[in-house]
């Protein structure tokens, strides 16, 4: 059974904190992430967490974000560690006049992250990802090292979603970075069983580093899921013949 604890007057130490209701899923390393800390960090914004379990519906102390802007017509996006106006503008296919007038208040030289920015112009339903249709006999599993998602990213991406019961036919929005393209100049390689960083590096006459610096949103434990998309540099595929 979930603890519930409503501390909704919890008072925070300064005005650069703010209070976060935990919500179902969240890790004292997932919450550290979203508000741009660590877990040092968090804890000591909330010291008394060394002494108790964190649960559902209580609230700790968090790095203050700029509130969320008005987003007529289109859909909140939250900002994650190292990302700019200039490479969300990219991703999304956006002029970048267009994204800074729809976020005005937003200082785009001092980004935060977990501050929520406007993405304008963007579809219903599933607008940072692809939809696709699960098929029979699909696991949780299968979907999750498939797509290379955390159970949160999925779940937040589908919030009707429910882990224990997979139903055949259903849609599901996979985030758009799992789809990321490869550039110009360069191949896609999907990782198989036996795959890793080093043989699919040795495999394209590159060191792991630059097969590192080719795929920057990729950690090296994603070179060991099967499916994961890698992008491989046409130099390296023409050095390797």
């Amino acid at each position: 059974m979930i603890n519930r604890q409503n501390q909704n007057n919890i008072e925070c130490p300064n005005e650069s904190t703010m209070p976060y209701v935990v919500q179902p899923g969240d890790t004292l390393n997932s919450i550290a992430a979203r508000f741009g800390t660590n877990l040092v960090g968090l804890l000591e914004l909330n010291p008394t967490l060394r002494l108790r379990t964190l649960t559902e519906g209580m609230s700790l102390c968090v790095p203050r974000v700029p509130e969320r802007p008005p987003c007529i017509n289109g859909a909140y996006y939250i900002i994650r560690e190292g990302e700019s106006f200039y490479n969300i503008a990219q991703r999304y296919n956006l002029p970048l006049n267009l994204l800074l007038e729809a976020n005005p208040e937003a200082n785009p030289y001092d980004l935060k992250v977990g501050q929520e920015i406007c993405i304008p112009n963007v579809p219903e339903g599933c607008p940072f990802g692809t939809v696709v249709t699960i098929a029979q006999g699909t696991r949780l599993s299968d979907i999750l090292i498939g797509y290379n998602l955390s159970l949160n990213e999925l779940k937040e991406n589908n919030p009707d979603f429910n882990p224990n019961v997979i139903v055949p036919g259903s849609d599901l929005c996979i985030p758009i970075e799992t789809f990321a393209s490869c550039g110009p100049n360069t191949t896609e390689y999907i990782i198989k069983a036996g795959d890793s960083l080093a043989t699919i590096a040795t495999a394209n006459n590159m060191t792991p580093s630059q097969l590192l610096i080719a795929n920057p949103s990729l950690r090296p434990a994603n070179f060991l899921i099967v499916g994961t998309k890698v992008c491989i540099p046409s130099t390296a595929n023409n050095a390797s013949r």
